[in-house]
């Protein structure tokens, strides 16, 4: 996936990424005695960025998804024109037995929301014109659609600071479909770690928490999160 807090020529946001705290059951790792897919939840705690851009992460009470950034959506984060942005997660996280995951996500942005100015960056940032429909609003749009490919592991206690406080209960869907060929592999310790002055860093980067809106007047979601007012 493509995500925030990161700079690049062509200046795109990362709310997409923009993304949900999950609220995975443990036993959902295990392989069923059917071997049927496990489907679940993981309820989001928090949501951040590397400062250098190359990753993000979705903290959950169970696990934590990490992901490298994506260039076309980094830049989106830093724009003034985020709010207008509207992110979605298409379906569910599709986890191998490794921990890997992929997953689809779409960016929109209506045009009654845009000036000139505007379309002219979402353009240049790689989103196309589309009719699109999305809640109870439906017209013209410039939409982009990305893929998010990550890992997922073990979740680690968080400083109260470095959660988001939603409005609401907020959770990532996901789903495990390789239970018929063997048990998952353990989750190994989450990247997101604590400095000696306190700061946290995800892979040794230090990271920026993504605080945003409530869900009353949402403008801009990810994964079911909403993250700007």
């Amino acid at each position: 996936m493509h995500l925030p807090s990161l700079p690049t020529s062509a200046r795109r946001i990362f709310l997409a990424l923009s993304c949900a705290a999950l609220g995975l059951l443990q036993a959902g790792c295990a392989s069923t005695p059917e071997g049927d897919p496990v489907h679940g939840k993981d309820r989001v705690v928090s949501f951040m960025a590397a400062k250098d851009g190359r990753k993000v992460a979705i903290a959950g009470e169970n696990y934590h998804y990490v992901f490298d950034g994506d260039p076309s959506v980094a830049a989106l984060l830093r724009w003034d024109g985020r709010t207008k942005v509207t992110p979605a997660l298409i379906g569910e996280l599709k986890v191998a037995r490794n921990q890997s995951f992929e997953g689809q996500y779409v960016l929109m942005a209506f045009d009654a929301d845009l000036t000139p100015e505007d379309r002219t960056f979402l353009v240049q940032t790689g989103f196309a014109k589309a009719d699109v429909k999305y809640g109870d609003r439906t017209g013209p749009a410039l939409r982009y659609f990305g893929t998010v490919y990550g890992k997922r592991y073990e979740a680690a206690p968080l400083k109260s600071a470095d959660k988001v406080d939603f409005s609401r209960r907020q959770y990532l869907k996901y789903v495990e479909q390789e239970t018929l060929s063997g048990t998952f592999a353990r989750a190994a310790p989450s990247p997101l770690v604590y400095a000696d002055d306190g700061s946290m860093l995800l892979g040794g980067v230090p990271v920026r928490v993504v605080q945003g809106g409530t869900d009353s007047g949402c403008s801009a979601r990810f994964m079911g999160v909403c993250f700007y007012k």
